[in-house]
């Protein structure tokens, strides 16, 4: 029970997703902030006033002879600004460590809002598998709101990457599709265990299915590639029965557009790579209607 059989469910069903807490990161760089910016002030006062001293007092070298400056507090000196500027140089490591860290956490993939929603509903459902019986702030939903609520969504993190792509058809397909496909398909399926650790039976039967994402994205993988290769083919065998130029020319025009559709949304390709695919595929196409009537018009 408990956070046992919640970190077993994250491995085995592939669920590693935490809140990231950007803003308890970023205002506590907002502190960082704040205190260099003060003892930055404190020091530009002390070393004017260290400056601003005689010249037979050695206080007004220490702006031009470092020696003397790290042994005031040694030589009887005070040694304040000294001592501020060690404490700036611990404060910016402390500040730079904490940026670079901001920006790793930051740079760390996203989870589906699907997935996140099914965690939350896995923690808070027993017939599911789930209802791990938390009482604490974090998990329990009793004082505050568990930290998968769905006001922090947008504030999650996945370590690892989400197996598949993302792009619309996975989407699609993993989402509304596998949803249908389960309404037809369920009674095949066996449903996951309340308790993994007891005997499988009747007693034992959980309200959640699952689906091997291997299964999932390879299945996916095949419809997109299927749909990426019958475009091309199907313009060409098009482009060859039809005789008419203008019928062509319109149909190099939507064949085009399906091609580049189709690229938008069973791949995750750029803008600049979407275009030079189009581009090279309108062309071809051209050079195909033109050879095509060059044939057809000889004797």
């Amino acid at each position: 029970m408990g956070y046992i059989k919640l970190s077993n469910f994250m491995v085995t069903k592939s669920y590693p997703i935490f809140r990231q807490f950007q803003a308890s990161a970023a205002r506590d760089l907002l502190y960082l902030q704040a205190e260099i910016v003060h003892l930055e002030s404190e020091f530009q006062k002390v070393s004017k006033s260290d400056r601003d001293t005689d010249e037979g007092d050695e206080r007004h070298l220490y702006a031009f002879e470092w020696w003397h400056l790290s042994q005031s507090e040694n030589r009887g000196l005070g040694g304040e600004q000294w001592a501020i500027a060690l404490e700036i140089r611990r404060k910016l490591r402390e500040y730079y460590t904490s940026l670079q860290q901001y920006n790793q956490v930051s740079s760390l993939n996203r989870p589906k809002d699907s997935e996140v929603r099914t965690l939350r509903e896995w923690i808070e459902s027993p017939h599911l598998g789930g209802g791990c019986g938390f009482i604490g702030r974090d998990l329990g939903g009793f004082v505050q709101p568990s930290a998968y609520d769905a006001r922090y969504e947008g504030d999650f993190v996945r370590p690892v990457e989400s197996p598949g792509e993302d792009d619309f058809l996975s989407q699609f397909l993993s989402g509304p599709f596998l949803k249908l496909f389960h309404k037809f398909w369920y009674r095949h399926k066996t449903p996951a265990p309340l308790d993994p650790e007891s005997q499988s039976g009747p007693g034992n039967k959980s309200s959640l299915y699952y689906y091997s994402d291997e299964h999932i994205h390879a299945t996916i993988g095949v419809i997109g590639t299927v749909a990426s290769s019958l475009t091309p083919m199907i313009s060409i065998i098009v482009l060859y029965v039809i005789h008419s130029v203008k019928i062509r020319l319109g149909l190099v025009c939507v064949f085009t557009f399906i091609f580049s559709l189709v690229l938008a949304l069973a791949t995750k390709a750029r803008r600049i790579e979407i275009f030079a695919a189009t581009a090279a595929f309108a062309s071809v196409q051209v050079v195909f209607v033109g050879s095509v009537g060059n044939s057809s018009g000889s004797p």
